[in-house]
């Protein structure tokens, strides 16, 4: 008998549908209510990454709330593991008509094809910019989840986008006495450090930045299931323990501080391969 290899997730509709339903039957939700409604109406793509987010978070049991303040904002959601044990998060969703223009690939998947395309670094760098802010101020750990529906998601928010963020992309080296090559980065669109002034030896300073970020999920959206991958900072304000959603790999340094131009990362937890994890969508219960 041939195996099915239908996700058995639910629709992206049926996920909303329940996050509504959720909202709705909670007063003291009501004018988060009123907020979402306004919100589906005016950007629907966020609206839908912000019931993924929580419908997984649940999945997980990870006990997930609503934080945001309808008046003055915040991140959208805190996570209550155990007394003194919690973080938050805040959901981010990327525009695939923007996506698709940064990366040279079509708005959509029509028929077969191939051909070469760019990875959105800048795109999800400016991201992390935009909402580390947001994620400032307080005492638990923040993690941003950055999403994308769009239907190249898969390719551009895949481990070498996590690398890429991480480190910028890499340069290579080849000396011109003939010793083997190597690679180097500048950290330019490094998301948690940035190479900046020199010590008294004439190497780089790496100092790290966006400390309010605690770690940052790349999730790419598809109809029935969403795929993860994770980076973490490696000197936040606030740790996220990344056994708290365990299935998804995570790449972080291999050492910090850093010291030269090189920047040798590692991937931890998820899959032995550390391939993408993989949530099926679940209803809101």
């Amino acid at each position: 008998m041939q195996r099915s290899t239908i996700p058995v997730g639910v629709s992206v509709d049926e996920i909303v549908e329940r996050y509504w339903r959720f909202l709705s039957r909670n007063e003291q939700y009501a004018l988060h209510f009123a907020q979402f409604k306004r919100r589906y109406q005016a950007d629907r793509k966020s609206a839908e990454a912000e019931a993924i987010m929580f419908s997984l978070l649940r999945a997980e049991k990870l006990n997930p709330d609503i934080f945001e303040d309808p008046g003055t904002g915040g991140p959208d959601f805190r996570c209550d593991l155990s007394p003194g044990e919690s973080f938050l998060v805040e959901v981010t969703s990327l525009d695939s008509a923007s996506v698709s223009k940064k990366s040279g690939l079509p708005l959509r998947i029509d028929g077969a094809g191939g051909g070469a395309y760019g990875l959105i670094t800048e795109k999800l760098l400016s991201a992390a910019k935009n909402k580390a802010d947001q994620l400032g101020g307080h005492d638990s750990p923040g993690v941003l989840a950055i999403t994308s529906d769009y239907d190249f998601a898969g390719l551009l928010l895949d481990r070498m986008a996590a690398e890429y963020l991480m480190t910028s992309a890499p340069q290579i080296n080849v000396p011109l006495d003939g010793r083997p090559h190597y690679m180097t980065t500048d950290l330019r669109n490094a998301v948690f450090c940035n190479m900046s002034l020199l010590d008294a030896s004439g190497n780089p300073i790496i100092s790290p930045r966006r400390r309010s970020i605690s770690a940052i999920l790349l999730i790419a959206i598809h109809s029935r299931e969403s795929r993860v991958v994770g980076l973490l900072h490696p000197e936040p304000a606030s740790p996220f323990d990344p056994h708290w959603l365990p299935r998804v790999p995570y790449l972080r340094f291999q050492h910090w501080p850093i010291t030269g131009n090189k920047a040798p990362t590692e991937w931890i937890l998820g899959e032995p391969d550390h391939s993408s994890a993989t949530f099926e969508h679940r209803l809101i219960r």
